[in-house]
């Protein structure tokens, strides 16, 4: 009768120490798979800022269908994180609007934007941001409400073009008129 008494609490131990085991890696891999979601979860932003592009004099217009991110109310979560749709998030246009960049993403600058609307701009282009002389413009952030004027080829009247430039009034009329799904 001893030996079963033995046997009978060594499975016991045995049965509670499986069990304890069991929570333990159950608790790791659950804190494991938070971990990687938090990762693959990502910021939300949303702001604004205004451009323009004067070539060899010329105002462009990016207000066009081609320029525009279109995207589908009730996409797929699985292509949320693909790069292609990571870089579109960073800097795009919709609703019409050519002259106010939509910014969804930390560390936007400029040069995503017109590779996003697969526009080639000349490095050497002059450069405003707020009326300011910019260097690198490519890399420049974008910041909420600023306004960027980019100067390529032959520019007279520079003056003019900084006054016309996108003022933050007509940033916030474009949120306003912002469609969503």
């Amino acid at each position: 009768m001893k030996i079963n008494k033995f046997v009978s609490g060594e499975i016991k131990y045995l049965l509670l120490l499986t069990f304890v085991l069991a929570i333990t890696i159950s608790a790791f891999f659950v804190a494991r798979n938070r971990g990687e979601a938090k990762e693959n979860q990502v910021e939300e932003i949303h702001y604004h800022a205004g451009f323009q592009v004067y070539v060899d004099d010329k105002l462009q217009d990016f207000s066009d269908l081609a320029y525009m991110q279109i995207e589908p109310c009730g996409e797929d979560e699985h292509e949320q994180f693909s790069e292609e749709h990571e870089q579109i998030e960073k800097a795009h246009l919709h609703d019409g609007v050519g002259d106010v960049v939509h910014v969804h993403r930390n560390g936007a600058v400029w040069r995503d934007l017109f590779t996003n609307i697969e526009f080639p701009l000349d490095p050497n282009a002059v450069v405003y941001v707020n009326g300011n002389l910019v260097e690198d413009f490519l890399n420049y952030p974008i910041y909420p409400y600023d306004s960027l004027v980019i100067l390529s080829g032959e520019s007279s009247e520079i003056n003019e073009k900084l006054k016309n430039a996108v003022t933050r009034e007509h940033i916030e009329e474009a949120e306003a008129k912002s469609e969503s799904c």
